[in-house]
């Protein structure tokens, strides 16, 4: 087997045949350390694959988000995805992109500051201590409003604002999945709510966290980081078929559990 490394991409090509992630490891590591977000392993050169060679895969996978970044594989030819396929650990949880440029799409919208890296807004010192402000975005839900609430809000504080879009992936996709439209439209919703802070005159960052179930990993995130203030706002467009009802969940969910204050508002509606 032939492995090549260049930019973010190790490819390999002719036959895995056993498993060689010792031999990757070294060139993963190294483009990591220019690519932290997470590298590609380009597939479409590899002549076939057995399953000792396919738990490659699955300790690479291991390795690479034990360190907190993501591995994707791309264009896997059918006869190795069927392999892989009946290898446990491997059949359910390779994350998988059709091309390059679209695994590399995926790991930019990983590449943000944001509120799962660090704990950023606490200190040991109250005096020292930021507010920090969680913005939730939800796929189908125009939320960006909220952004405008969190400025005013803090308006006058030493505030972090973190606009946070909580990507909801399948449970039949292994988490690391790319998802190119669903990752079009976070951009998007999270270009929207970033110049509704700035039109407000304050600075903010943001981020996408890939999550089960949006309402619970909003949870998660408001207890997990020190969130002192949750702000959920909604525009006056109405949501449709189940949108609605989902909505209304995720409202009643954050007021009865959420660890932190909550603020719920609506925009004003047109005259």
């Amino acid at each position: 087997m032939i492995i090549e490394t260049k930019d973010d991409v190790v490819r390999l090509s002719g036959s895995l045949t056993r498993n060689q992630w010792m031999t990757i490891k070294a060139a993963a590591n190294l483009l990591l350390t220019n690519h932290p977000e997470g590298i590609i392993v380009d597939c479409s050169h590899l002549d076939g694959i057995s399953e000792d060679g396919a738990k490659t895969f699955l300790e690479a996978m291991r390795d690479i988000e034990a360190a907190k970044s993501r591995i994707l594989f791309v264009s896997l030819p059918q006869q190795v995805l069927a392999v892989c396929k009946t290898v446990p650990g491997v059949r359910s949880q390779l994350p998988t992109a059709e091309t390059v440029e679209d695994a590399r799409a995926s790991l930019r919208m990983a590449n943000r500051p944001g509120i799962l890296r660090d704990k950023a807004g606490t200190s040991t010192d109250p005096s020292k201590r930021k507010l920090t402000v969680l913005v939730p975005i939800v796929a189908n839900m125009e939320l960006d409003y909220g952004a405008v609430l969190a400025a005013r809000v803090s308006r006058g504080a030493k505030a972090d604002i973190r606009l946070v879009y909580f990507l909801e992936v399948p449970r039949t996709l292994p988490l690391n999945a790319p998802l190119v439209e669903e990752e079009q439209s976070a951009e998007r919703m999270l270009r929207e709510a970033m110049a509704s802070a700035s039109r407000e005159g304050v600075t903010a960052s943001e981020h996408v966290e890939r999550v089960r179930d949006a309402a619970e990993g909003i949870l998660a995130a408001a207890k997990n980081y020190a969130v002192d203030i949750l702000v959920l706002g909604a525009t006056t467009e109405p949501l449709a078929g189940d949108q609605h009802e989902k909505f209304h969940f995720l409202v009643d969910t954050l007021i009865h559990r959420a660890p932190c204050e909550v603020i719920i508002g609506r925009q004003k509606p047109p005259l």
